[in-house]
Formats: C-alpha cells, structure tokens, sequence
C-alpha cells in the first residue's frame, strides 16, 4: 500500500472509494464515509461542494484553499488509477450492500477431498497451488452491480465415463 521511497510520508486513506483502503480502514476500525451519489457528483458529506462534479470539485477546493490562505503547492504526481475498459473513466468504488455465498465449508470439503483422492490434481504438484487457494478462499461476492458484470468462474466436472453426449 505505502512505497517508503515515494512521497512525503503523509497516507491518505479513503476507506469507502478504495480497495486497499477499505481493508485498511476494517484493520483500523475507521469510518466509511462516502462522499459521491450514485452520479458522481459530490453527495451532503462535501458540504458546501454538494451537486458538483468530482472533477470540478478538486478545481473548487483548490481555489477554496488559496484564498483561505491554506494552499502550498501543486506537483505532478503519478499514480495508479483503476480505468474502466470501455470507456476509459476513472473508476470510484463505492460501498454497496452485497450478497455473498459463504465459501469456508465448501474449501475444507474441498481440502478433503483432495487429500483424500477423491479429487486428484493433475498434475499432482499443482496441489500445493490447490490447497493454497482453499486455505485462503474469501466469500465469494455474487453481486453484480457493473454495468456488464464478471464473467462468473463456472465449470463443468463428469466423473469418468459419464460424461453426457
């Protein structure tokens, strides 16, 4: 999350429009406040800012700043952001209510089976890869609130000889 060698060592952390974030901000028992509507516009939590576009916000806020008297500086700075792949917009996560399938009984089902040979890895050395997959399985988020959603990771398992035609 921090790279030591980059920056001037303040974090900022905004636990409800960042993945990394939001995981930091759970460790730290912080609050999520969202700032956006569902238009991305800035929302009640900007205050006076509210109804304005995130981008013409940071222009806004800048000018705020400088005529309080509280502006310092402006630098380039590169950085990682999430794009989408169609239309190429910054994407802003946004916390919303998810549906989840609980995954910790069928991993330890899925542990079992495969040290008991019911299920055989193959090839066999790819079974520390299985294991450690299982070990470490999240809850799986079924939600789909993108536009055109996640290809959900299905597939089809025969035991041998009955595969249909």
């Amino acid at each position: 999350m921090v790279d030591r060698e980059f920056g001037t060592g303040v974090v900022k952390i905004t636990p409800a429009h960042d993945h990394n974030d939001y995981a930091c901000g759970q460790r730290h028992h912080l609050e999520f406040i969202n700032v956006f509507t569902e238009d991305g516009l800035i929302n009640e939590n900007g205050g006076k800012f509210k109804g304005v576009r995130r981008f013409d916000c940071r222009r806004l806020i800048e000018e705020e700043l400088k005529k309080l008297g509280l502006f310092v500086e402006k630098k380039d700075n590169k950085m990682r952001l999430g794009l989408c792949s169609r239309s190429h917009d910054v994407i802003e996560p946004l916390i919303k209510p998810q549906w989840y399938v609980r995954c910790t009984d069928i991993s330890n089902k899925m542990i079992e089976i495969v040290k008991n040979k019911e299920l055989v890895i193959i090839p066999q050395e790819e079974e520390d890869t299985w294991f450690r997959w299982m070990e470490n399985l999240k809850d799986w988020c079924i939600s789909r609130q993108l536009w055109w959603g996640h290809r959900i990771p299905a597939y089809y398992c025969y035991k041998k000889g009955n595969r249909p035609a």
